[in-house]
């Protein structure tokens, strides 16, 4: 049956091709953004957009009404705040059609990577949806393949290595976002924590190193420490290289974890390799 789903987080990495896929298989999807007029040309006249803020209850439940589910692909600094208002807001309204939230959470979250922040915060915001009793789902995964372009500039290519970098199963945000769609067509996904990996292992080297001989050839390659990257990172005041360089520096204490053959066989594998994936990036150039 459709839903009317409320996405959070909609014109993200992760956000955007959920919205996409939602509305392909039929549901209504609504969109809070800050920036309304750029959402609307992300997405046309089939998505419902409401400009707002995704921390302010008060804009939170205006763009709720109606809704009958919600999805949440927010940032560290604002994700947390908004589970608790839509847990509030559930609460308050005895009327309510919401039955149901998936949130994006990560491969590596678990207990013992508490130390680090962005850890911290998922698990607490699992935590509040778990203790609230409402219908959720959470998706875990591990890096996506949108984030690779992030490494290289007009003047440069940047590969940051880990003293030790593990592999991780790169996976494609179109092959998630259908995952994620599927996912509200199967009441079996409900109160599962489900592991997003892709079809291969590579590490963020190798990944980046493969991405740039295919589309920058002519963009000078260097290779930095952590500890370079994280102070360039600071001096650029590049949000997105210095979250880059913060997880690389994170997973030099961890790995890839979960088991994704639950959500693979409930919602169907990403089958995007990264060589596809790349091949598809080129023609767009």
């Amino acid at each position: 049956m459709p839903e009317r789903v409320l996405v959070l987080g909609g014109t993200g990495t992760l956000g955007s091709p959920v919205v996409t896929s939602l509305a392909e298989r039929g549901h209504v999807v609504r969109v809070l953004a800050r920036n309304a007029e750029k959402a609307r040309g992300m997405f046309g006249e089939g998505v419902e957009v409401f400009e707002g803020d995704s921390v302010s209850k008060n804009q939170i439940a205006k763009a709720l009404a109606g809704c009958s589910a919600v999805h949440i692909s927010l940032p560290t600094e604002s994700e947390l705040t908004a589970v608790r208002h839509l847990v509030d807001l559930a609460g308050e309204d005895a009327g309510s059609d919401l039955h149901r939230f998936s949130f994006v959470s990560g491969t590596s979250v678990r207990e013992e990577n508490r130390w680090f922040e962005v850890v911290d915060v998922k698990m607490r915001a699992e935590e509040i949806l778990k203790e609230s009793g409402l219908p959720h789902t959470v998706f875990c995964p591990t890096w996506v393949m949108e984030v690779i372009p992030n490494f290289i500039r007009p003047e440069r290519a940047v590969i940051v290595a880990g003293k030790n970098p593990p592999g991780f199963h790169f996976f494609a945000a179109d092959d998630f976002g259908r995952m994620v769609a599927k996912a509200y067509e199967d009441e079996r996904s409900i109160g599962k924590r489900l592991f997003i990996h892709g079809p291969e292992s590579f590490t963020l080297p190798e990944a980046l190193g493969r991405f740039h001989h295919a589309c920058h050839p002519q963009v000078k390659l260097r290779t930095l420490k952590v500890w370079q990257a994280r102070l360039i990172a600071k001096l650029t005041r590049n949000p997105s290289f210095h979250s880059a360089a913060e997880l690389i520096r994170y997973f030099d204490t961890t790995e890839e974890h979960g088991d994704p053959e639950e959500a693979n066989t409930l919602l169907g594998a990403p089958a995007t390799t990264l060589d596809e994936w790349i091949r598809h990036k080129k023609t767009e150039m």
